[in-house]
Parts: structure tokens; C-alpha cells; sequence
């Protein structure tokens, strides 16, 4: 197992068996509390209107909406959110179900970026192959800061690089207005200094300036009390 996995293990290690149990019992819980016209509406198709490119951090997880996800998130999710690895999935939710919304969500103290940041060689060779991905993206890293600092603006360069490459992919979606890519970061340890738990915009388009992001077109029905909320960017030493 990878020591960034080890590093962030914080909960109780089940058992094989307790753990078939908790997945069983979770599931009876829900079928108890729903019926079937809760299922009618999507029973025969789906119909999502984000398609979400995030991190299989178990820390992460639609739930931070706020809204049932069910029917509206097409989720793929691989180590350090990267779009090379999962990009037919990507493909499958941006031009076949056509949502207007392409979400890369990064996340605090992403342990494939750390990861990437030091050495993994030891690792098995396809655990390689994705970490080795993340080196593009952590290309602008000096090392000059300190390591938690550095640690969290990766994981901003990654989100943007992400969105960069999809810009590549689905540029004529967005230059008709038919999609948005938005980079985000899931922030758990409030680092950006607007709230445990807040999802905040830093890439917007390509865009990366605040300035630019609260005045684009994208965002009209979004409140400016909201907008001041969850829009911003960590600065690196030299921006500061």
C-alpha cells in the first residue's frame, strides 16, 4: 500500500467480515428509507448536469453538494484527479450525456500529490504510471517554501493544469457556450479562509484571476455575498 494511504489512515481498521456487514446494513438503511417512485425518475435513463472529475480520496465525496446526488453527478474519480487516466469517462459524460458543467475538484492534503512531490519509485508500476502524470503540473514548484505550503499549492497547479487539458479536449463546448470547466478545490483544513468543508472556485474557463472569475458571464445567478464566499486562490511566495 502506498505510504501516503498509510499516512492519511485515521479510522478504525475493520475486518473483512465487519466491513461486508457495514456495506449491507448502510444499504438496508437506505432501501428502508426510500420507495419506488424515488427511483422512477431515472430508473430508465440518468441525467446528470455536472460531470465530476475528483480524487478517490475517501474524504471526498458528493455529499459536499448539499444536494442529492443521485441522477445529477456522473462522478469519475482516479488518485490526484487527472483527466489522462479516466478521459473516455470524461468523454462519455461531457459528449454523450452533454452536461453544461465539467467539474475538476481537487481537494486539501491530497495524498497523490504529496506523493508525486517525493519519491515513489517502490511503488508497483501502474501506481507509477499515475503519479508520474502529476510531475507536469508540479513543474513550477521552487521548493523554496515550506512544505505544507508547497504541499497545497500543487494541489491548485494540478487542479489547473487538469482544466487546462481539458480546455484542449472540449474548447469548442465551451467557446459555444454549451459547457463550463471549472477547477475547484474541496478545502477540509480551511486553508483558503473561507470555511471547513467550503468548495472554492479557482480556475474558472482558464481563468485563474478572482477579478476575472467574479466578472465572467458564467456566474449571473450567483449571489455576490456567494461569490465572495467560495471564489479565490492561494498565492505562492513570489505572487505575495
Amino acid at each position: 500500500m502506498l505510504k501516503w494511504l498509510k499516512d492519511h489512515w485515521t479510522g478504525t481498521q475493520l475486518t473483512p467480515e465487519q466491513g461486508i456487514e457495514e456495506i449491507v446494513l448502510g444499504n438496508s438503511r437506505f432501501v428502508c428509507e426510500r420507495t419506488k417512485e424515488d427511483f422512477e425518475g431515472y430508473s430508465g435513463e440518468q441525467h446528470p448536469f455536472v460531470t465530476m472529475l475528483a480524487c478517490c480520496d475517501s474524504r471526498v465525496h458528493n455529499m459536499v453538494f448539499g444536494f442529492e446526488p443521485m441522477d445529477r453527478v456522473f462522478e469519475i474519480r482516479n488518485i490526484g484527479n487527472q483527466l489522462r487516466p479516466s478521459a473516455g469517462s470524461i468523454d462519455y459524460g461531457v459528449t454523450n450525456l452533454k452536461t453544461p458543467i465539467f467539474l475538476v475538484l481537487g481537494h486539501s492534503n491530497c495524498g497523490a500529490v504529496k506523493a508525486a512531490m517525493g519519491d515513489f519509485s517502490n511503488e508497483t508500476m501502474e501506481m507509477i504510471d499515475e503519479l508520474c502524470d502529476l510531475h507536469l503540473p508540479l513543474r513550477a514548484d521552487d521548493g523554496k517554501d515550506a512544505f505544507d505550503n508547497r504541499w497545497q499549492l500543487n494541489i491548485q497547479r494540478n487542479v489547473d493544469y487538469q482544466v487546462m487539458q481539458a480546455l484542449r479536449r472540449y474548447r469548442d463546448r465551451v467557446e459555444n457556450g454549451s459547457l463550463a470547466i471549472v477547477g475547484a478545490v474541496y478545502d477540509f483544513i480551511n486553508k483558503y479562509g473561507y470555511g471547513h468543508g467550503r468548495i472554492v472556485l479557482i480556475n474558472l474557463n482558464g481563468m485563474v484571476s478572482r477579478e476575472q472569475i467574479l466578472a465572467s458571464e458564467a456566474l449571473p445567478r450567483l449571489k455576490e455575498v456567494l461569490k465572495e464566499a467560495c471564489i479565490g486562490r492561494l498565492k505562492s511566495p513570489a505572487q505575495q
